[in-house]
């Protein structure tokens, strides 16, 4: 499980505040780093899909699933 644990990696680069979870604006940045430019409204939406138990952010799990 290589892919994991660099996913491991990167999510916890990426929860710089170390909840366990990450935000849509913290995925934002994140996308952006990789030149990748989204509205928050589309990230939110993004964690959405995968916030399973509905606070508003994604855990790791919901990325393991996302990616």
């Amino acid at each position: 499980m290589e892919n994991t644990a660099t996913l491991r990696q990167w999510f916890d680069r990426v929860d710089s505040d170390k909840t366990g979870s990450i935000t849509a604006a913290q995925l934002k940045n994140a996308f952006s780093v990789g030149n990748l430019e989204f509205s928050i409204s589309i990230v939110q939406q993004m964690i959405r899909m995968y916030d399973f138990d509905r606070n508003g952010t994604m855990s790791f799990e919901g990325i393991l699933l996302f990616f």
